[in-house]
């Protein structure tokens, strides 16, 4: 027992998939808005005043359509280093733009969800994934020819 808790990886990998649809569910949790079209006309003129951007209403509905489509996608784990560069896009963003790079104040959340896409781009999805089965029925399919 005490072995396993001091090796360097007992349970890690596969754990990590928990950490993705976590974190998956909670960015479409904050992305649902995007179907309230007065939030987003709110969300829109702040960008256009407080933050200058080109086209608001577009980067409103972009910005938050990848928070929802792209964390459901994240959390089944369908897709995730395709995915996790939206996500990634819009949270530099938010934590550099938007939160002005307080990454310890405002910009806190945004930055801790920046780190983690960041992460799973390069690890992947892990074992408990939509990405995985597939992969895993592809190489069964090659067996039999």
């Amino acid at each position: 027992m005490i072995k396993n808790f001091l090796s360097v990886n007992p349970y890690g990998i596969d754990m990590l998939s928990i950490i993705r649809a976590f974190a998956g569910v909670l960015i479409l949790l904050h992305g649902k808005v995007v179907f309230d079209s007065q939030i987003m006309n709110g969300m829109a003129e702040s960008m256009s005043k407080e933050m200058g951007m080109p086209f608001p209403a577009l980067m409103a509905y972009l910005a938050k359509g990848s928070e929802f489509f792209g964390g459901l996608l994240f959390a089944l784990g369908f897709l995730t280093r395709v995915v996790s560069i939206p996500l990634i896009i819009t949270m530099v963003v938010a934590a550099f733009v938007a939160h002005h790079g307080q990454i310890t104040g405002d910009g806190e959340h945004a930055f801790l969800f920046l780190l983690i896409f960041a992460a799973f781009f390069f690890i992947g999805s892990g074992k408990w994934s939509v990405d995985y089965l597939l992969k895993s029925l592809k190489k069964k399919k090659r067996r039999f020819f």
